[in-house]
This record gives structure tokens, sequence and C-alpha cells, in this order.
């Protein structure tokens, strides 16, 4: 009896170079890190930085704004992940394992994600550009400070990452609301120092990549709320106003996230109400639409985490604002946003208290091909 892996073997190696070559970049991430192991020719083809430059390209273009596939959890000395498709096969209720990341040394505060890297920080304090998947990683000297806030993406006109460092402090005690804000380009390896950009205050999380700019929730010197949305091609910063409703509301938790490839916020005005608001056409402010209200009568704000579905989210209670505990009083949800019911997810494979601290999508994007 034949082998079947020795025919199948035989059978790809009858394809033509070229036709083999037209193929692999539309296949998956982890496809392509099995199919590493069926040669020597395909290993060094599918490692090669002009194959994962041109598999980002296809992946980027057919999915614009593609689900993140994993979720991070931070436990302090080390990081968990886990693979949310899992929840595709089985909604509710719902189990899910957490795996731990093993990297040559600790990584700390998952800063962002884009195409699969992660920005973050080891235990010198350098900014790190990390592919946990692949686990190749590079580190940006003298790059991290503790009063700076960073967001991260990626920029299609130039295939470069950037970073955006926003200082906390004020240029000077007379211009409180002056801040230093620059641009590093992992391309170029280098800072640019952008126009001082003026506001009151800048809210903690990662900022939300969407239509090739980044957003993040800002206090402005008129001390409202509204978005600050970044070009990372033109490295300019403009203002998005949130629904007007949110400007009278008192003691107002708000988040900002990406739902079906459109800007989406949950506002948390007061018990039991938490509304999920999306922007139906993009920087259009009276286009903002309420979608739905999230309520399961609980004390308690909710946290956007990831989209699983047209259907499915994730989300969590923010009573920290950050911090979910794996215990009866704070979980993880999945919430149907068709049936409007929040039902609990139990985690496994951890330890009992952990942070979301972010997600990402497996790519074979490697950080390495800058350099």
């Amino acid at each position: 009896m034949s082998d079947p892996q020795h025919n199948s073997i035989c059978a790809l190696n009858l394809l033509p170079q070229d036709l083999i070559e037209a193929i692999l970049p539309f296949l998956p991430p982890k496809s392509l890190g099995r199919f590493k192991s069926v040669s020597k020719p395909w290993y060094s083809l599918i490692s090669s930085p002009k194959f994962i430059k041109t598999h980002i390209h296809n992946y980027t273009k057919n999915n614009p704004n593609p689900n993140p596939s994993h979720m991070i959890l931070d436990l302090g000395d080390s990081i968990y992940s886990i693979d949310i498709k899992q929840l595709n096969i089985q909604p509710t209720p719902a189990t899910l394992t957490a795996k731990r990341l093993n990297f040559q040394e600790p990584l700390y505060d998952i800063l962002g994600s884009c195409n699969g890297l992660l920005l973050a920080k080891d235990i010198n304090h350098n900014l790190c550009f990390v592919n946990p998947a692949t686990k190749n990683i590079i580190k940006v000297q003298g790059g991290f400070s503790i009063d700076q806030i960073y967001r991260f993406g990626y920029d299609s006109s130039t295939d470069d990452y950037k970073v955006i460092s926003i200082s906390r402090l004020g240029v000077s005690d007379s211009d409180i609301y002056t801040k230093f804000v620059r641009v590093y380009s992992l391309r170029n390896d280098l800072w640019n120092m952008l126009p001082n950009f003026s506001y009151e205050h800048d809210y903690l999380g990662p900022g939300v990549l969407l239509n090739h700019n980044l957003h993040w929730l800002i206090s402005s010197i008129r001390s409202t709320m509204t978005i600050a949305c970044c070009s990372l091609a033109s490295e300019e910063i403009h203002e998005i106003e949130l629904p007007n409703y949110v400007y009278h509301v008192e003691g107002m938790y708000t988040q900002l996230f990406a739902l079906g490839g459109k800007l989406a916020a949950i506002f948390c005005v007061g018990l039991h109400v938490n509304e999920l608001w999306v922007m139906e056409e993009y920087v259009v402010s009276n286009s903002w639409t309420k979608l739905c209200i999230i309520d399961n009568n609980m004390d308690q704000c909710y946290e956007f985490f990831a989209q699983v579905s047209n259907r499915y989210i994730l989300l969590g209670s923010n009573e920290s604002n950050e911090i979910v505990m794996n215990d009866e009083e704070d979980e993880i949800y999945i919430y149907d946003m068709d049936e409007r019911r929040c039902t609990s997810v139990r985690v496994e494979g951890c330890p009992d208290e952990f942070v979301v601290c972010g997600t990402y999508a497996e790519s074979l994007e490697s950080p390495e091909r800058f350099r």
C-alpha cells in the first residue's frame, strides 16, 4: 500500500513552479506555516521577504478590516493567547482555552497590534515589534517612556509600520495642553517630530486602525470628548465628532473600536445602560447610529474586546476599565447582537486573574524584513 503523504508530496512536485508561486500567496497564514515543512524550496519561498510582502498585500486587499483571530491575556509575568475562532463552532455556551506564548525574553504591556504584529515593550523598556505566531522580533532602542502613550498601525502607501508617540505631559507648565507628538517609521528606523497637538487628555487604550487612519479618544481644549484621527500616509491629525447627545451626558465611559469595517463606540451612560453606536458613513458625524443597548441587568459598564462574526462580539466588564477577572463576578461575555443577549465565556488553561490587553490576527508578517 502506498503512503498517502508521499503521494501528495510527489503530486506537489509535479506542479509548475510559477503556478505554486501564484497560488501560495492567497492561502491562510496557518496553512502556509505548515507548508514550510513540505520541502526546502517551499520553506525558502514562504520565508522570503518578497513572498511575505505579497501575502500581506493580498491579505489586506481582500480583508481590509479583518476580524482578529486571537485575544491576548497579560498575567504580569507571562502572556497567553486565546483562539477566539473556537466560538464560531459553538458560540454559546462557550469555553475558550488559553495557551502561553513563550519568547526568548519576557514581553510586557501590549501597546497595539496590526497585520499579525504586536507592539510591546521588553524588560529593559525597549519597544518591540513581534509576531506572536512566528516569534520573530526586533527592538527599537530607546523608544519607550512612561510619559508616552503609543498607537500603532500600517501605512499601505509606503508598506511601512508606524508608531505614534504622544506625551502625557504638556510642553511647558504654562502650556499644559500642548503635547509632543512623534511618529516612528519601522522601514526607516527613524522618529519624526510632528507639529505640537493641543488637547487636554488622551484616553488610554489602543488606537483603532480604519481606512488607513489611526483613531483614538481625546478631550479637546474645550474639555469635550472627541476623536483624534491621524493619517498614517500624510502624518496629519484632525478631529472627528462623536454623536451629539454624548456632549450632554455627565460621567460617561466611552470606548472606541471597529465593528464590521466601521467606526464604533460603546457609551456607558448609567447603571444597566450600555449603548453601542456605529458611524454608518465614515467621517460624517451625523451618520452616527445607535445599533443596540447592551443590558444584562448587572451594575457594570462593558468593554469591547473583539468581533467574532457579524452576529457575535466579545465583551468584558470594565469596572477597573481594563482588568477582567475570571470568576463569578467579572467575566468575558459573548454578546448575540441578533437576540440582544450576553452569555458568560469560561477561560481555561491559565490562572484565574488576567488582563485582556489586545487582539491580533495570525499572519506571516516579519518585522525583520525591514532590516
